[in-house]
């Protein structure tokens, strides 16, 4: 075996002796040839001395070691043990391993280290230690890399000259002076043990030097794929992708040339994002956004045939999550949406025990593991027996996702790979929570070890494919015979090496026998590896973005030391010796601009033809709204509702697209929050006295009813309050809807309403004039308190939670009161008496109301706005139905005979301004819109564009393609 070995070259895909470059090893007629770093090289030596051991995984060895950290109880670590073990314990073995490689023997160097804390307490730590694998009952701690290393140097200096080792050379890239002292005690061993030591001829030719500026990685990108897709021989082309390969990869597939598909350099998949949200959703307190992206988290595919593969089966999920968008918590109350959920889902099973059975079962289980029995967290301490079961169930549906994909195709594109990682992750999770060997952890220690434990190893969006030309990540892998380098964003992405030791440490190791290798040798080092790497090749081509996600960067450090070698290799040209003006000289740099010269692009030996293609010019809309021929009576309600309503009065093509075609975003969740959240509440916590017989007749209900009835409820619609950081936020609104329900209760009281009923649902067999025929269509809804006076007058009250109650009093005082005014219409009452409508401000505690004993703010007979006549439609919400109804009526009967109108989404398309901009302009046509109407004695409601659903289907929201 002849071994090529270099600092950085453990990941390098080539070979030194064959054209044909497979990763790592080639077969040829004198022997085998290896390309290795040191982690190949450690693997080849144990191998051949016979201490191959299984992979150690190293979250066991941290959990190992903080086991010994507690039992040695060291007084310089002891408070940060205290409050974060886990990454104490993380930071010390690697100073610990750090040491061990420097060849420390703390057990038998006889050293006194009291004057140095950080080795004394690792020298207390190591009298601990007991190195050994797992089946050994009495070792302590997995041998890592480092005790491998010591043993592999002790093993060659004892029996290498008597071991056969079956290598005949090693040819070193690096100089062997420059590589770390136990690497070089290596070297020396391998040498005495018979292996011929020889170095690689060094390079100092500077290769052309060519860098392509482009203003963003997009641009940039297109540059290189014409480069690389162009070149005439890629077979002695090496690329060095600086960044991930995603952007460019795009714009290799166009040109039909092979994708490099090198991932980002986060080290982290995303496969490791499972078992977090997994663990926040189980671990009480139960937050119940956490819970929602439990039940919605699913499992792209490279198939766009192939749906998504869920975590939670899609029946229960979709379900579930529609329960806490209607109740955002989860709540044992058998009324509660939860509860109703988990009933549906039951009768389900009941009904199609075929399909349905097991995804109640699944729902059960979660509904134990959710609500029932959920894992115990005592004072911020977590009991780890508690948790294994919801462990259990993860597992269990992590295997039978991988069984069903495998079964289902045989090309498992992405989700196979990201199941078995996520897998790998529960698994590596649990071996370390075994080897703690403690029942307790602090919740933020669980999540530490779960993070510790998760997949090191990233994809990239596309595949790599093969091709002519080798693909490495770092100027240090480049092969030796390569001509030309194509450096993709070749831009500084890592910091220089740090410090492990303080000097003083250092000489108490140096003393101890130790050799420490410092940071500037170890960086040294590097930056050697990748000159040499540079140099290797004629030609150098750096395509560098100057900003990526927004972000600017500078030019790789070994750049500046190709420049220095430039300058002085041709002074006449490069007369300063700057680094900078060097490497931004116009024969070395230039922008992505002066490529196209005379109808060709031109770059380095490549020449593309190029036409100027016309640029394609799209015209915003002028105008939103429709108009088509035919009849479209299909598209009328069969039920109306206030909401519909609304949405007729301000946005007719709106409400055909959502209402009538049943237009809307695809399978989505809403949890409610803040106000939202907050109103539901509230409104339960009103209704429950009603409910409960407590505000019926004469009585008003006591504050410690309506207070026992938040302290209920929050639970099952607002359990966000209940998290750790909340008790302030809902003490204060318990305490603003106690007074304020209070006041409402007692001021209907006084002004002689008997409560009837809360949350009432009503009917209304309403006849309207359609392209001139009367039609009958019901109108449904639900009022939060309906009430009566004594002479049978009714009353309703809505309720309200909002920051402000202008907008209440204009809504009446300028005749838009629409939801009052359905409430007044839809009444029954037994007099003529017009009935008594009012909103309550839950928050501010006060009536927004025509009736000037309930609300002392109404000045009485407030015109609109609109008309400074006085001729408007005044602050009386049961007068403002005919309006409403004659408004209805044209809309629909537009609808029906092809006309569909979008008058907000007019103006702004009219007046180019995308919705949620403020313009003086849109305001002002609106406005002048509204008051044509009131003219013509119909209503438009003015709503913000912001929140249509339909502004990109408008064509307003800037995206005009």
């Amino acid at each position: 075996m002849r071994i090529k070995f270099g600092w950085t070259l453990d990941r390098a895909p080539w070979q030194s002796h064959s054209n044909t470059r497979s990763p790592h090893t080639t077969s040829i007629a004198a022997g085998t040839t290896v390309v290795t770093g040191p982690l190949g090289l450690l693997g080849i030596l144990q191998t051949r001395l016979g201490t191959t051991r299984p992979t150690v995984d190293r979250p066991v060895r941290i959990a190992q070691f903080r086991s010994l950290l507690a039992q040695a109880d060291h007084p310089w670590y002891r408070r940060s043990f205290a409050n974060d073990p886990w990454n104490t314990a993380q930071h010390l073995l690697q100073l610990r391993d750090d040491a061990i490689e420097a060849g420390w023997h703390p057990n038998t160097d006889g050293q006194d280290f009291t004057d140095h804390p950080r080795l004394d307490a690792l020298a207390t730590v190591e009298k601990h230690v007991t190195l050994g694998p797992p089946h050994d009952s009495s070792a302590t701690l997995e041998p890592g890399r480092a005790d491998d290393l010591r043993e592999v140097l002790e093993l060659l200096q004892l029996h290498g000259t008597s071991w056969p080792l079956g290598i005949d050379t090693i040819e070193l890239r690096d100089q062997r002076n420059d590589l770390p002292p136990v690497w070089q005690d290596i070297v020396s061993g391998l040498h005495d043990a018979g292996v011929t030591i020889t170095g690689a001829s060094p390079n100092t030719e500077t290769p052309k030097l060519t860098i392509v500026r482009g203003q963003d990685e997009w641009s940039t990108a297109e540059a290189a794929a014409r480069y690389l897709a162009h070149m005439p021989d890629r077979g002695r082309i090496c690329i060095i992708a600086g960044e991930s390969t995603t952007v460019l990869d795009q714009q290799l597939a166009r040109r039909q040339a092979p994708a490099l598909g090198v991932p980002n350099s986060s080290p982290t998949t995303p496969s490791a994002q499972v078992l977090p949200v997994f663990l926040s959703a189980v671990l009480p307190p139960t937050d119940i956004r956490r819970v929602a992206e439990f039940l919605h988290l699913s499992f792209g595919s490279d198939d766009p045939e192939t749906p998504a593969l869920t975590l939670v089966p899609r029946p229960v999920a979709s379900t579930l999550l529609k329960a806490l968008t209607d109740e955002p918590g989860i709540s044992g109350d058998l009324a509660s949406a939860w509860m109703r959920a988990l009933e549906t889902l039951k009768f389900r099973a009941h009904e199609e025990p075929d399909t349905a059975t097991k995804a109640w079962e699944t729902a059960e289980i979660l509904d134990s593991l959710l609500r029932v029995s959920p894992p115990a967290v005592v004072n911020d301490y977590l009991a780890i027996n508690s948790v294994l079961p919801a462990l259990d169930w993860l597992s269990t549906r992590l295997r039978n996702l991988t069984l069903r994909q495998q079964k289902a195709t045989e090309d498992h594109g992405t989700a196979a790979p990201f199941l078995a990682e996520a897998s790998n992750h529960l698994a590596s999770f649990r071996a370390a929570l075994t080897a703690l060997g403690v029942d307790t952890l602090r919740v933020r220690e669980f999540f530490d070890i779960a993070e510790s434990c998760a997949p090191q190893f990233a994809r990239g969006s596309a595949r790599a494919q093969a091709a002519a030309w080798t693909v490495v990540t770092a100027p240090s892998e480049v092969p030796a015979d390569t001509e030309t380098i194509v450096w993709w964003s070749s831009r500084r992405t890592r910091q220089s090496e740090t410090e492990v030791w303080d000097p003083v440490e250092v000489d108490a190791l140096t003393a101890a026998g130790c050799h420490v290798s410092p940071a500037t040798e170890r960086e040294r080092l590097r930056q050697s590896a990748e000159l040499r790497g540079l140099r290797s090749a004629q030609t150098l081509l750096c395509f560098c973005p100057d900003t990526i996600l927004g972000e600017e960067g500078s030019l790789h450090p070994v750049l500046s030391q190709l420049a220095e070698s430039l300058s002085t290799d041709d002074p006449e040209q490069f007369a300063t010796a700057s680094v900078d003006a060097v490497l931004s000289h116009p024969t070395i740099t230039g922008p992505l601009a002066t490529l196209i010269d005379d109808g060709s692009w031109r770059l380095s030996n490549t020449t593309v033809a190029t036409d100027l293609v016309a640029t394609e010019l799209i015209e915003p809309p002028q105008t939103v709204s429709r108009t088509l021929d035919g009849d479209f009576t299909h598209l009328l309600p069969e039920t109306l509702s206030y909401t519909q309503i609304d949405q007729l009065l301000s946005d007719p093509l709106e409400w055909t697209l959502n209402r009538a075609l049943g237009l809307s975003h695809g399978f989505t969740f809403d949890i409610p929050a803040d106000n939202r959240m907050i109103g539901t509440l509230v409104h339960a916590v009103a209704r429950h006295p009603v409910d409960a017989g407590e505000a019926s007749g004469d009585n008003t209900p006591a504050a410690s009813t309506i207070a026992s009835a938040f302290d209920r409820l929050v639970p099952r619609f607002a359990s966000e309050l209940l998290l750790p950081g909340q008790l302030t936020r809902r003490n204060t609104i318990r305490s603003t809807a106690l007074a304020s329900l209070a006041h409402l209760f007692t001021a209907l009281q006084e002004r002689g309403v008997r409560i009837t009923a809360a949350e009432a649902d009503f009917t209304y067999d309403w006849t309207l004039t359609i392209a001139g025929t009367p039609i009958v269509v019901p109108l449904r809804g639900q009022r939060d308190l309906e009430g009566t006076f004594d002479d049978g007058r009714p009353a309703i009250v809505d309720l309200k939670w909002a920051n402000y109650d202008k907008r209440y009093r204009t809504m009446i005082d300028d005749g838009e009161a629409v939801q009052l005014s359905v409430y007044s219409r839809t009444a029954d009452t037994l007099t003529e008496a017009k009935p008594l409508t009012s909103y309550f401000m839950l928050k501010q505690g006060r009536f927004v109301s025509t009736d000037s004993a309930l609300d002392p703010n109404f000045a009485g007979g407030v015109a609109d706005g609109f008309d400074d006549e006085g001729n408007g439609l005044g602050g009386d919400p049961a007068g403002l139905w005919p309006v409403i109804e004659q408004s209805i009526e044209e809309a629909l009967t537009r609808i029906a005979t092809g006309r569909f109108d979008s008058p907000s989404g007019d103006i702004h398309a009219e007046l180019q301004t995308a919705p949620g901009v403020r313009n003086t302009e849109v305001t002002k046509a609106l406005k002048a819109f509204k008051e044509e109407e009131l003219a013509e004695q119909r209503l438009f409601v003015i709503k913000p564009q912001t929140y249509s659903d339909f502004n990109l289907i408008y064509g307003i929201a800037g995206d005009h393609s």
